[in-house]
């Protein structure tokens, strides 16, 4: 099963970001996939920074998700989120979210679906629909692009990125990501919105428990209402 570690470290969030990697650590054959993997997360987060936009300051979150083989090509992924501020103010989200995608040698194909539910936050509730492309451009490099539609809001959001990954031993590896991002009615930003980037690196315990200490930065644009933002946290993760 290929693991979503690096989505979580890299992407935030209710699939937040979900916007969506591979474990370096599990590049395994497609027949070594089990029909079905389920793994859970919890972390904590100096700062939540969505899409260019600080949500609330520091925050703890979990999150469960099931992965399900359809195919050797296939893949369903089902899930819930759920993240609380724990400085000033009463910010929380709750989210459901439902991917389903298409893995080729050389590229993935995506279509995430996601439900969010606000309290104490500007950003409104609705559905985020998001299709997605990624291209394998080598072992540990990828290139991607996507765009949201927003119900909630009502506006458009897009990035391109890159991601790179290696492992630094048997148990752990180091992965990247940095990318741009524009906007069109989105929250009060239209046009370049921000450049971003991430790094994580992950130690596995064993098979099933790894923790990724992470940090990450978003630096505004012509478009953004923001600042500039850097942030850290860490992620313990659990896979069955």
């Amino acid at each position: 099963m290929k693991r979503l570690l690096v989505v979580l470290a890299l992407l935030g969030p209710a699939h937040a970001g979900n916007e969506v990697g591979e474990d370096a650590l599990t590049n395994s054959d497609d027949k070594d996939r089990l029909p079905i993997g389920i793994e859970v997360v919890t972390g904590y987060r100096t700062d939540y920074v969505h899409r260019g936009f600080q949500l609330t300051g520091s925050l703890i979150d979990i999150q469960a998700q099931a992965e399900i083989a359809l195919s050797n090509e296939w893949l369903l992924d089902i899930g819930g989120y759920y993240g609380t501020a724990t400085g000033d103010g009463d910010f929380s989200e709750a989210a459901a979210f439902f991917d389903l995608r298409y893995e080729a040698e050389k590229w993935t194909a995506a279509f995430g679906t996601t439900w969010r539910d606000y309290q104490d936050s500007f950003f409104e509730d609705g559905f985020d629909l998001a299709p997605s492309f990624t291209w394998h451009l080598t072992k540990d490099w990828d290139l991607g692009t996507g765009i949201a539609y927003d119900t909630g809001d009502g506006g458009w959001y897009g990035h391109l990125e890159a991601k790179w990954s290696k492992p630094t031993s048997d148990n752990s590896f180091l992965s990247t990501e940095f990318g741009t991002s524009f906007t069109e009615d989105y929250y009060g930003s239209s046009g370049w919105h921000d450049l971003y980037s991430k790094v994580g690196w992950t130690y596995a315990f064993n098979r099933n428990v790894s923790v990724t200490p992470f940090v990450g930065t978003s630096i505004p644009m012509s478009s953004s209402p923001e600042r500039n933002r850097l942030f850290g946290g860490v992620w313990f993760e659990v896979n069955f």
